[in-house]
């Protein structure tokens, strides 16, 4: 992925011991699925062509998610990229900050919200440049000077620049949606929030349907597939592999 490496020696570089923490060992083609995410290494070919990147939206915020990769080029599960395209006005002037949490559900109808809030860290993708510290909530008036050291005075023109890095602590890859949530300043209570699948996943939502042992995937998360619409309507799971690239950043 482009500039991959530069950003990852700049955050090994800021937080050596957070990011040690966190690793554990490569998660190849082939490891337990342990959820809807697919442990894979990027060289490797898949059976079932998978979504690398995707789209969540909501009624206030829009987000791309990428996966990440080392510097060895293989995927960790335990951090995700992610670009907030579309912003909430209250944010924009300042008024609410921005969370992110992690979440699960089995084919059984369980689900699990984490309540420790993840850990993120804003990145300039075109130096590499660390623009915050390790994060659990975001303002606006957290990264202003930041932008305006890149000549950007509109936050929507910041965040659809910066690359946000996200700690899921989650080496297994057993959690299947990020959740950004908006909250109001003064109150603190949650204005809006917005939930997309965690790739890697399935592609085509008709493989993504079925957990690896057969079983129905959980309503709530076929839902979130970003072609679930599409579903049935003749396009191949390459297709709908390429439509996912859409989504990179």
């Amino acid at each position: 992925m482009k500039n991959t490496k530069q950003l990852f020696t700049t955050i090994l570089a800021l937080s050596t011991a957070l990011l040690l923490s966190a690793c554990g060992a490569n998660n190849q083609a082939g490891s337990s699925d342990l959820s809807s995410r697919l442990p894979t290494d990027t060289s490797s070919s898949s059976t079932k062509p998978v979504a690398y990147c995707n789209e969540a939206k909501g009624s206030e915020i829009t987000a791309r998610l990428k996966v990440y990769t080392d510097t060895s080029n293989t995927v960790r599960m335990d951090y995700v990229y992610a670009r907030l395209t579309s912003l909430p006005n209250n944010f924009k002037q300042d008024q609410s900050y921005i969370s992110m949490w992690k979440w699960l559900a089995n084919s059984t109808g369980y689900t699990y919200l984490d309540s420790t809030p993840l850990e993120f860290i804003v990145v300039n993708p075109s130096s590499g440049q660390a623009l915050t510290g390790w994060k659990k909530t975001l303002r606006w008036s957290d990264v202003v000077v930041a932008a305006s050291g890149m000549g950007i005075t509109d936050p929507q023109t910041f965040f659809n620049t910066v690359t946000i890095l996200v700690n899921l602590k989650d080496t297994q890859g057993e959690y299947d949606v990020l959740k950004i949530t908006n909250y109001d300043l003064t109150t603190n209570k949650a204005i809006s929030q917005t939930d997309g699948l965690l790739p890697l996943f399935y592609a085509n939502p008709a493989d993504y349907a079925y957990e690896a042992n057969g079983a129905s995937r959980a309503g709530v998360l076929q839902g979130l597939h970003p072609f679930k619409n599409y579903a049935g309507q003749g396009y191949s799971s390459s297709q709908f592999q390429s439509m996912s690239q859409n989504f990179c950043f």
